[in-house]
């Protein structure tokens, strides 16, 4: 599955996306953007310390990321300087599903109930691994990881600051060598 530095980046993504235009906006307004994003692999701690083994891990649906959305869109009504649109709240809470899709190591119930789970027959990003801190691999495909998505991220905070195409375009072909030799890395690792 991916990193819990990929799924609090890729929230924060959609935070910033949101709030691009907006000045003076809450810095605290990017919990529930990170919470969507890292918020199914919370059922670990069930998986830890009670014995729980949920088959398939239904927080990890696309069913669950909508529900979840719509539930902090109603909760943080109640703020509307949060600028909290349900749009990139549900950007947020379907990163986390897309991304251990992306991964490819186990099959993702995205479309539970319906169907048991979706394998992606190429890992695009590396598996998180071991969770230990003398874990080399863990660090390596942390590495891998942050270089295929920080670009990505980048890019769409850019965008969404309404950059001029030509500095984006600038951007873009310095970092695409980079981005590509990542991807390619990562992808090699699989076979």
């Amino acid at each position: 599955m991916s990193s819990i530095a990929a799924h609090a980046s890729a929230g924060l993504t959609m935070y910033l996306y949101c709030n691009a235009q907006r000045r003076g906006s809450s810095r605290w307004a990017a919990v529930p953007f990170v919470a969507l994003a890292v918020g199914p692999d919370l059922d670990y701690f069930a998986v830890w310390f009670s014995d729980y083994g949920a088959d398939p891990r239904f927080s990890h649906s696309l069913l669950f990321a909508i529900a979840a959305a719509f539930f902090v869109k109603l909760t943080m009504s109640r703020f509307p300087a949060a600028n909290l649109k349900l749009s990139w709240l549900l950007a947020a809470g379907i990163s986390h599903p897309l991304l251990d899709f992306l991964v490819g190591a186990h099959p993702v119930p995205l479309f539970w109930p319906i169907h048991g789970g979706a394998a992606n027959p190429v890992g695009v990003l590396p598996s998180a691994g071991s969770l230990a801190f003398d874990n080399f691999y863990l660090w390596r495909n942390l590495l891998i990881e942050m270089g295929i998505l920080g670009p990505v991220f980048a890019l769409l905070v850019a965008v969404s600051g309404r950059r001029r195409f030509r500095e984006l375009a600038g951007r873009t072909l310095l970092i695409l060598p980079m981005w590509a030799a990542f991807l390619t890395w990562s992808i090699a690792l699989g076979r």
